[in-house]
């Protein structure tokens, strides 16, 4: 039940996206294929993203649009608590999957760690992949598990496993490293039929959630997971890197120390308890480590199976150790400082407003009846705009202008008509007037609001951009301050994370 409240908090109140991917390849795309939009269908190319997960959150905002409601905010809450509902079958099956390898009150442990765990519920309720692909990862195992515990070998239980891992797989392409991990013990343990099975299972769910929609809207069967790999092979290097141990500081910071430390000694140690999982974390890990693309959040699947192996060897080498035993005291007060950090934590997270720079002004806008358009300027550069939240009708230019939602095909063959779109356009350092008005003029649209991101020489930087408009004047409209998250990863990582007051102006 606390889980369950914390995740719905979230929902509530954790308003705007985590991440580059949780908003533009999930929900904006959502929206534009609720809208009958062909976002990522217009080029030929598949997606490097998963078009059933797209296609789900597409059905969800289709629903709430059947309510009539135009709000952006309430379309994310909707979704957001779809995400909460379907995260507690990471908790529920954490719980359970620990009550086979052993008792009640480790079972109990470990599902309070994922309930309280500072970023879960938060991270819950984000539309990531990384976290969507765990409940039937978590179900694959608990299945094999469950099996091998009571000695037995049922054909359909190998068989839904593969179809699991496949389902996982189709959300998240990452997730073949647990089915290579796992596959690697099946075949130390000479399990050729059970290998059989589980392949078979998992071919024919790819087919049905990856190949098929390959098959009607590409080239052939999994032209996605050619495609996918085939970019990330040839970019890996143009991505976020760092040293291979980045990822094991990583785990160590999530888990709040000292207790993960206890937890990755555990993991260490938890190879004879459950061999499956073991090697599927170590492979997914070794992996994420070596290969030159480094995000922290590529490595959140794995974290409630490296939490279940943790707690499991940890509780069996400190029941056995002389010294925990006699400073049981250092193992008590530890524990209860992870409780107190990842509590304060859990709570601050789950009433945090991210990103709240780049989407409060867009909602601002959105309640807006006369908008036709908008700049959003930068003294550096405008990342990309998150036009969802100004409505289903705004679009950014710089998808318009390269055809990339197929909304300019659309207006040429009449199928949409040009004046339902309020086209974003962005006015960074390296982008000189005379370019934007070209942009004005190709999108047959003249901004009537501005946004200003970040305070540091506004004042001459509202003067560059009344040269666009000399008969008009800028008129305040609002301000719009960075959450209190914002603030904080900005003091730690101000080159990445912009600390930036929105300024809007109408121009009229």
């Amino acid at each position: 039940m606390v889980a369950l409240i914390l995740r719905v908090l979230a929902a509530f109140f954790s308003e705007g996206y985590a991440f580059h991917d949780d908003h533009f390849c999930v929900t904006r795309v959502a929206q534009n294929w609720a809208n009958g939009l062909p976002h990522w269908l217009e080029t030929g190319t598949p997606p490097k993203h998963s078009m059933l997960y797209a296609g789900v959150n597409a059905g969800i905002v289709w629903f709430v649009d059947l309510f009539g409601t135009q709000d952006p905010y309430v379309k994310t809450t909707a979704l957001r608590l779809a995400h909460a509902v379907y995260s507690m079958l990471i908790v529920l099956l954490c719980y359970r999957i620990t009550l086979l390898l052993s008792d009640e009150k480790k079972a109990q442990l470990v599902g309070w760690i994922i309930a309280l765990l500072w970023f879960m519920p938060f991270m819950g309720v984000r539309f990531l992949v990384e976290m969507v692909c765990i409940p039937p990862v978590l179900g694959g195992f608990y299945l094999l598990i469950k099996q091998y515990t009571n000695k037995d070998s049922d054909i359909w239980v190998w068989l839904i496993a593969g179809a699991l891992f496949a389902l996982a797989f189709a959300i998240r392409y990452h997730t073949i490293l647990f089915a290579g991990g796992l596959g690697l013990v099946l075949l130390y343990r000479r399990q050729w039929l059970g290998s059989l099975l589980f392949t078979l299972g998992f071919l024919v769910s790819g087919f049905a959630t990856i190949g098929l929609i390959d098959l009607i809207f590409f080239d052939y069967p999994f032209h996605s997971i050619v495609e996918y790999y085939a970019h990330n092979s040839a970019n890996a290097t143009k991505y976020i890197s760092g040293s291979p141990f980045k990822f094991t500081l990583t785990t160590f910071g999530f888990l709040i120390p000292p207790v993960s430390i206890f937890l990755m000694v555990g993991y260490i140690r938890s190879f004879k308890i459950e061999p499956m999982m073991f090697v599927a974390v170590l492979v997914f890990f070794v992996f994420h480590s070596s290969f030159p693309n480094q995000q922290e959040r590529f490595i959140l699947p794995m974290f409630p199976l490296l939490i279940i192996l943790g707690v499991l060897g940890w509780k069996s080498l400190s029941k056995d150790s002389r010294f925990w035993n006699k400073y049981s005291m250092i193992n008590n007060v530890s524990w209860k400082f992870f409780w107190i950090i990842n509590i304060i934590g859990v709570l601050f997270m789950s009433f945090t407003f991210s990103k709240k720079d780049r989407v409060a002004p867009l909602h601002y806008l959105s309640t807006k009846d006369d908008v036709r358009a908008v700049i959003v300027e930068n003294e550096r550069s405008v990342k990309q705009v998150p036009v969802f939240y100004m409505g289903e009708n705004a679009t950014d230019f710089n998808e318009w202008g390269k055809g990339v939602i197929g909304i300019e095909k659309m207006i040429e063959e009449g199928t949409i008509e040009d004046d339902r779109f309020e086209v974003v356009f962005s006015l960074g350092k390296e982008k000189s007037i005379d370019a934007l008005r070209k942009e004005f003029k190709q999108a047959s649209k003249i901004p009537n609001y501005i946004i200003f991101q970040g305070t540091n020489e506004l004042d001459n930087r509202k003067q560059r951009v009344q040269g666009l408009f000399p008969n008009k004047q800028l008129i305040f409209e609002a301000e719009i301050d960075p959450s209190a998250l914002d603030k904080i990863l900005h003091f730690f990582n101000p080159r990445v994370h912009r600390d930036q007051t929105a300024t809007i102006f109408k121009i009229d």
